[in-house]
């Protein structure tokens, strides 16, 4: 199996080959204050990075709530009162989905980060309903 990474613009395509033939899916994005990484614990700090493992942004982050399915509300703090918030299925490896801040507190910013996870978590929940409905 070989894995290749292929930027294109903010826009991330992982290919993967395997067994001759290739997969390719949409990896980290970034379209205007929208952005989808990938989640990966170091020294027991979230980062986002990139379906290729590069680091995407490495500041500190905090998680706001751990939801009963292992998912999680995060919080990335950036300079000058701006945070990325959003969505992740846990806090290893899987995807986060979530948007830029400006110019507003870490309350706001925490507020946000439940709001955007509740939507989120909804789209995951209607998605495995349809997933399952179809078999």
């Amino acid at each position: 199996m070989q894995t290749v990474c292929i930027r294109q613009g903010q826009i991330e395509i992982g290919i993967i080959e395997h067994e001759g033939r290739e997969f390719s899916v949409f990896g980290a994005t970034v379209q205007g204050h929208s952005m989808t990484g990938y989640t990966r614990l170091v020294d027991g700090e979230i980062q986002l990075s990139s379906w290729c493992g590069k680091t995407m942004l490495g500041s500190r982050s905090e998680v706001i709530e751990r939801f009963w399915s292992g998912s999680l509300a995060l919080m990335f703090r950036l300079p000058r009162r701006r945070f990325i918030v959003g969505y992740a299925l846990t806090d290893n490896g899987m995807l986060f989905r979530g948007e830029l801040l400006t110019d507003c507190d870490e309350d706001e910013a925490r507020r946000h980060a439940l709001m955007v996870s509740d939507c989120f978590a909804q789209l995951d929940a209607e998605d495995e309903e349809a997933f399952n409905s179809e078999e």
